[in-house]
């Protein structure tokens, strides 16, 4: 499996479901391949709440980096590439790295071009106004692994 290959050990699918939008992979789907798998179910739909997943996704992303003493790689994916997983992944950003949203999406979009629903970035500009509020976003960077 190329996953392995390039030594991913974890795999968050945000688009899990069996209709055209959705990714039609589940943990059996990765059984013996040493790959842990976690799905949410989000449709890329500007009413979709994908907010009520960002704790999950950040927590699962932050274990997959913790594994094998910080070797770990995670794969994070969604039908396109282009609106779900990248949302999450900048939720990661602002949740863990304590990024504001612009920092979050420059730093998504240094790596590949994004492009969140309406719905998922005013969730972001939401997310960015109550971490603001608590005093938990500084913008740095830090020690993030971008590869």
């Amino acid at each position: 499996m190329r996953l392995q290959k390039l030594g991913v050990t974890h795999v968050l699918n945000v688009a899990e479901g069996t209709s055209f939008m959705h990714v039609n992979t589940c943990a059996e789907f990765y059984t013996g391949t040493g790959i842990t798998y976690h799905g949410i179910k989000a449709n890329d739909t500007e009413k979709f709440n994908l907010s009520a997943f960002f704790e999950e996704g950040a927590e699962f992303i932050d274990k997959a980096l913790a594994h094998n003493n910080g070797k770990g790689k995670v794969y994070v994916h969604c039908r396109e590439g282009y609106s779900r997983s990248p949302t999450m992944v900048v939720a990661y950003l602002m949740l863990r790295h304590k990024m504001d949203a612009r920092l979050a999406v420059a730093t998504v979009r240094h790596k590949r071009e994004i492009g969140p629903n309406e719905g998922f970035l005013l969730q972001l500009s939401q997310l960015n106004n109550k971490l603001a509020k608590e005093g938990k976003l500084n913008g740095e960077v830090g020690k993030l692994k971008t590869k």
